[in-house]
């Protein structure tokens, strides 16, 4: 059987076999957890960025750089992703759906240990029939605040393990890792609309999804809006899927934010502000991606729904 845990623990002894080399820092905590900062207090790197989104994503994908062109003038990288399994990859590990924490040190986990703890407030995770189990766990945060000795314990206690056995990985939104493992989220947030608006994500047999990686600045609500704006009006996104062409038709609108996203061409940051900053306030179908195709096996037919917004990439990566 498949465990995600043991599948990433690859990545993390290539990041543990030599953090300073790729930018980061490697620190126990008292209880003998280790977290790894990947850009909160360090300044990471190309590299970090890629295995920080590798074990977001439990490592069953695809993960690579390209080239994004905005415009005559700017191009910016990009992340591109390709899966096989996304109700494995992304609804067990890679979705931040488990509240972790309280008062200023709470936060939102992803990562494989996820669908080893199966708390009841993580609605993501009961969207997945995968279970894992394993004596390690790894969670993968986006935070302002170092993880605490109290944080790491509460994972060891839902996941079942060791202490010393639970590996924090941590970035903040102002670092590349933090804003090229935003842009990979193109699948889970497909998977997401798709499974609301009533499409089995079952049914994806192949999947993969480009968007640009948002310039850093070091200024929490630009960043948090740029992160965001990458990922809703320039990632794109092409599924084979083994369906009825019918039920293609009635989900793909649905998906992409020109036709769906109440709040459609307003920059992320001031959508965001004016729910009092707070991610769970805004409205749910503002979290769209930009472009999709799918690819039906079993009819060959093809269709495809939005459109890359880059009048609003200017506003949003230029101003």
């Amino acid at each position: 059987m498949l465990s995600l845990t043991k599948n990433v623990m690859g990545v993390i002894h290539e990041i543990l076999a030599d953090p300073e080399a790729i930018g980061c820092q490697a620190d126990k905590l008292p209880c003998g957890a280790t977290v790894v900062d990947m850009g909160l207090h360090c300044k990471g790197s190309w590299k970090a960025a890629l295995l920080f989104t590798r074990a977001t994503l439990g490592d069953l994908a695809i993960v690579q750089l390209g080239n994004f062109k905005l415009n005559e003038d700017y191009s910016f990288a990009s992340v591109e992703v390709f899966l096989e399994q996304p109700m494995i990859a992304c609804m067990a590990s890679q979705i931040a759906g488990w509240s972790l924490g309280e008062g200023e040190y709470a936060t939102i986990a992803s990562g494989p240990a996820r669908s080893q703890a199966v708390v009841d407030s993580d609605h993501y995770i009961h969207m997945t029939p995968y279970r894992d189990q394993s004596d390690q766990a790894v969670v993968c945060l986006q935070d302002v605040h170092y993880p605490t000795d109290a944080l790491a314990l509460e994972v060891a206690q839902a996941c079942h393990v060791k202490p010393e056995n639970v590996y924090i990985l941590i970035s903040d939104s102002t670092c590349i890792a933090c804003s090229m493992q935003v842009s990979a989220r193109i699948i889970e947030q497909s998977c997401h609309k798709m499974m609301r608006n009533g499409f089995s994500a079952e049914q994806i047999i192949l999947c993969r999804g480009r968007a640009p990686i948002a310039p850093i600045v070091k200024d929490e609500l630009k960043t948090m809006g740029r992160i965001n704006d990458a990922l809703i009006y320039g990632s794109e996104a092409e599924f084979w899927v083994d369906a009825k062409d019918e039920d293609i038709e009635a989900v793909i609108h649905k998906m992409v934010g020109i036709t769906s996203s109440p709040r459609y061409n307003e920059r992320f940051e001031d959508v965001f502000d004016q729910a009092g900053r707070n991610f769970f306030q805004v409205e749910v179908d503002v979290h769209s991606i930009a472009k999709c195709q799918f690819h039906n096996v079993n009819t060959g037919r093809s269709f495809h729904a939005g459109e890359i917004n880059y009048a609003l990439l200017e506003r949003s990566f230029l101003a």
